[in-house]
């Protein structure tokens, strides 16, 4: 008599519609492997506050990182892929479903994480390296003015169909210059917030004084993952701007 297959200890939550339709994973992708994860989140930012004994604060951390402050925080896995020499490259991938990735990192658990199948779907944004100084485990490069794109053709943003703020932006010099920043969205939800301008070479502060939103910028940084809260961004005020 045959055995009855046994049902998986975990498994993970159901996939929505939009993740059935998900189109082109990027190529860059190839032979993925999970190797560790994490979260960018408040409680996140003040435990490395309490490690490192450095005031970051959360939007600051999510700064560094070229993320937008979004309320609940990010959650991030590290992974090796193939890259075209045919070598191991370091990949990191972002999610602001955090009911997800703590579902996954909790099924998956530290000791063996590439035994739970990773639905690469819920983590639109990617980005080359790892978070952390070279030469401590990490590898993320300083200075790229897109460091995280879509992971697959449904999250890359439809400029067609923008929501914008007018406000301004201080540089670590004290240089100030008026923006504009729109906020879009792919056909599956993925949020990015963009500048309209050259990207600032220096770490700078993005202010909305209308909507209560502020956020950092890494030098060289105009197109991050996510909008910023504390609210979702509304059109633009003024009459006749486009």
């Amino acid at each position: 008599m045959a055995k009855k297959k046994r049902t998986p200890r975990y498994s993970s939550p159901n996939a929505p519609t939009w993740e059935k339709r998900v189109q082109y994973i990027s190529s860059e992708l190839r032979e993925l492997k999970l190797k560790e994860f994490s979260e960018l989140s408040p409680d996140a930012a003040r435990e490395m506050e309490r490690i490192h004994k450095v005031k970051l604060g959360y939007k600051g951390a999510c700064g560094l990182a070229a993320l937008a402050p979004e309320v609940n925080g990010w959650g991030l896995i590290h992974c090796t892929i193939r890259d075209k020499r045919g070598r191991r490259a370091r990949m990191t991938l972002a999610t602001n479903d955090l009911t997800y990735h703590h579902a996954f990192t909790a099924a998956a658990g530290y000791e063996n994480p590439e035994r739970v199948e990773l639905a690469v779907a819920r983590y639109p944004f990617k980005r080359p390296g790892w978070p952390g100084p070279i030469g401590q485990g990490g590898s993320w490069p300083s200075g790229d003015p897109v460091p995280w794109r879509a992971t697959y053709r449904n999250a890359s943003p439809d400029v067609s169909n923008t929501r914008h703020l007018h406000g301004g932006q201080v540089s670590g010099s004290g240089a100030t210059r008026e923006i504009c920043a729109a906020f879009v969205k792919g056909p599956s939800g993925a949020k990015f917030t963009m500048i309209d301008d050259a990207p600032v070479h220096e770490y700078s502060k993005v202010v909305f004084p209308e909507s209560a939103i502020d956020f950092f910028l890494p030098a060289g940084v105009s197109v991050i993952p996510g909008w910023p809260s504390p609210s979702a961004p509304g059109p633009c005020p003024l009459s006749g701007c486009e």
